[in-house]
């Protein structure tokens, strides 16, 4: 009774690690994929932020661009502005708090007008501009009226855009930098900027003039804008994707 008793037991512990030798190659195996799962999202996810190039924004219609809106931050007011203000003034914390936000919402709820998704040859355009909003509610007063003229270099817009905080945002964002609403010499001049916002590297730059018109601040600060995009549609694009083409390839 007993060696068979002792025989079973063996029998049975022969069968538990056969089952345990079965299932351990399939453990292994499990693991080893989810590892080799993890270095390839890992690597998928490396390659996704490095292929953010300013090829990206002119060659491809697929990529996902974001407007992130007109940043005021830097600007020169140039000029007499007061022959603007109504009875009663405007000073200039009213044109920071009041026309640069009204200036960015022009831009958003005229999007037919203000076409960029047309000026970019995309199909659609996602539209974000509450980073540039909160940048330019926080503008210096000090400064903002100026006698002198100024003119941004990439660096500067380097300087600039590297203060953004994206947010986990991912794809392309385009904004423009206004540098001067100079109303001496009737011009407006703004910056076009694209970003990889995934790690915040300046792409493309351009700096851009636009004539100013219409009746009351909004409508003659804003109108610059309008013709800039229209010359970017109409004219620059193409120059612009010629110049961000890889080399060795062809349009």
């Amino acid at each position: 009774m007993n060696r068979a008793c002792f025989n079973k037991t063996q029998l049975n512990l022969h069968e538990q690690n056969k089952h345990a030798s079965s299932i351990r190659p399939l453990k292994n195996n499990f693991v080893r994929m989810k590892r080799q799962l993890f270095i390839f999202l890992l690597l998928a996810g490396t390659v996704g932020i490095q292929s953010q190039t300013v090829s990206d924004l002119f060659q491809h219609n697929d990529i996902r661009v974001t407007y992130l809106g007109i940043d005021y931050s830097h600007v020169k007011l140039i000029g007499n502005f007061s022959e603007f203000f109504e009875v009663g003034g405007k000073n200039i914390m009213e044109i920071r708090d009041t026309y640069f936000p009204r200036w960015n919402m022009v831009v958003v709820n005229e999007r037919d007008k203000y076409d960029l998704a047309g000026m970019l040859r995309k199909q659609d355009i996602y539209y974000d501009i509450e980073m540039i909003s909160a940048v330019n509610s926080r503008t210096n007063l000090e400064g903002l009226l100026s006698l002198n003229t100024v003119k941004f270099t990439e660096e500067d817009i380097r300087g600039f855009v590297s203060e953004y905080d994206f947010k986990g945002k991912e794809g392309i964002g385009v904004l423009f930098i206004a540098e001067c609403l100079n109303k001496s010499a009737e011009e407006a001049i703004f910056h076009f900027v694209a970003l990889n916002m995934q790690t915040g590297e300046l792409l493309f730059q351009r700096r851009l003039k636009g004539i100013p018109n219409g009746i009351g601040l909004r409508n003659y600060w804003i109108n610059p804008l309008y013709r800039i995009i229209n010359d970017v549609k109409f004219y620059y694009f193409e120059e612009w994707k010629r110049s961000a083409k890889p080399e060795g390839s062809q349009v």
